[in-house]
């Protein structure tokens, strides 16, 4: 098997634990997450793509930090989300770790002409680590969500979308909870099939109620292009 890594760098990990943080508000687009935070600074959410080898691509969660104007400007488009409780500070932050493999699997045809016997493909697929099969050709370990649990017992998700370069953001408990206890963090398995970075939280943090949203509509608006001054 030949095993690769792609996971959030060093920088990167570092704005994520800026999360920590009073919130100000969430402005959400398919793309990109921006997190406005009290301190007049924001973090920028989004999705990398690398080639691994030829045929084969992988996705990571990465964050860049904006200040300035940058980060006080209103996005066009976006969506608000509800996420009050994170605005106290003192938020936990965990990174979680998914994968991306090529396997073999066995050809099919729905033509009975066609002999399709002893034929494979290679498939590339998204999971957990523990997701990998034994007999997968190649490995990508990645960087594919974070969890944000506020002091008070609310959180947000924010993920890949099973759409490449797209994010979901979540604050519906009820998916947190079943989220948290697939990838067995918070529980009492001997052993996780994530890697948490920085602070923790656990399955009982994460109980917010569904965010509402809504369209930003301010008068000074600006497109969603990314800011990269870390």
């Amino acid at each position: 098997m030949r095993d690769y890594k792609f996971q959030a760098d060093d920088d990167s990990v570092e704005v994520f634990r800026r999360l920590r943080g009073a919130w100000r508000d969430v402005q959400v687009t398919e793309r990109r997450v921006t997190v406005r935070l009290a301190d007049g600074s924001a973090v920028q959410i989004n999705v990398q793509l690398h080639d691994i080898e030829p045929g084969f691509a992988a996705t990571c969660i990465v964050a860049d930090s904006i200040t300035g104007d940058l980060a006080h400007r209103n996005i066009k488009n976006a969506q608000r989300l509800d996420t009050s409780d994170l605005g106290l500070g003192g938020n936990d932050v965990v990174l979680f770790t998914g994968a991306t493999w090529l396997s073999p699997t066995s050809v099919q045809s729905s033509d009975e002409r066609v002999d399709v016997s002893g034929l494979e493909a290679i498939v590339q697929q998204v999971g957990m680590p523990a997701d990998v099969p034994p007999d997968a050709e190649a490995v990508c370990m990645t960087h594919d969500a974070i969890v944000i649990a506020s002091p008070v017992g609310t959180g947000c998700l924010i993920r890949i979308a099973s759409v490449a370069g797209k994010l979901e953001v979540i604050t519906d408990k009820a998916v947190i909870a079943a989220f948290l206890t697939t990838r067995s963090y918070g529980s009492d398995a001997p052993e996780s099939s994530d890697t948490a970075t920085s602070d923790t939280a656990t399955s009982d943090t994460a109980t917010s109620d569904t965010a509402t949203s809504d369209t930003a509509t301010d008068d000074t608006e600006a497109d969603d292009k990314p800011a990269t001054d870390r």
